[in-house]
């Protein structure tokens, strides 16, 4: 908002997207992201309000881990579901927007593991954000026939949230990622370098002991 985008915003919860919406002055859409029709559903609304849909921020995602001795057919659904059918979804129904746009961008989040290849103790986690990487990269080729490009943020690190906080209580928060760096790593990848694409894009934490 403060780089001058106009914004949409989905959330599945129309009060918590109600109180981020309103301040920002964006067009509030509640949805479901694992649900095909609700994604067509916000992309026709974004398009109705404003005639065009120039980028699509894709920031639904889940964790967990654990050995995979453990692990379930429903662990399995639920990181595949937030990771990758949330971002297939809202991609697909973006696309035809995206292209048209004539500068379409995308973006979304993997992580750590999906950069070094391999991630114990988390096996579903780091493949489910292995595919949202290499989703990205094949949108990008698709997205540059038409003028667009696509870019896959990579936290290396954890990221300085509430929830994250409230799992954590007793972590030193100065060595976590600020969501400003990563807001910040956005606005450049969708508004930089003519001619350049920004594809892969590592964020490193503070290191240990840093202050903010």
């Amino acid at each position: 908002a403060a780089a001058g985008a106009t914004l949409v915003l989905t959330e599945r919860h129309a009060d918590a997207l109600a109180q981020v919406a309103g301040p920002l002055g964006a067009l509030p859409v509640t949805g479901d992201l694992t649900r095909a029709e609700d994604a067509d559903a916000i992309v026709a609304a974004a398009v109705a309000a404003h005639g065009r849909l120039d980028a699509v921020i894709a920031c639904t995602g889940g964790f967990s881990m654990g050995p995979l001795a453990d692990a379930t057919t429903a662990d399995y659904e639920r990181l595949f579901d937030l990771n990758v059918r949330t971002l297939f979804q809202i991609t697909r129904a973006a696309m035809p927007a995206l292209m048209a746009s004539g500068r379409g961008f995308l973006a979304a989040f993997a992580a750590a593991p999906a950069w070094v290849g391999q991630s114990p103790g988390m096996a579903l986690y780091g493949a489910s954000k292995a595919a949202v990487a290499t989703f990205v990269r094949s949108v990008h080729g698709e997205l540059a026939a038409h003028g667009g490009h696509a870019s896959v943020v990579f936290p290396m690190g954890v990221i300085d949230t509430p929830a994250n906080r409230a799992a954590m209580p007793d972590a030193d928060v100065g060595t976590w990622i600020p969501p400003q760096a990563l807001a910040q790593t956005l606005v450049f990848a969708a508004s930089g370098p003519a001619g350049c694409a920004l594809t892969d894009l590592p964020v490193f934490p503070p290191a240990a002991g840093a202050t903010r």
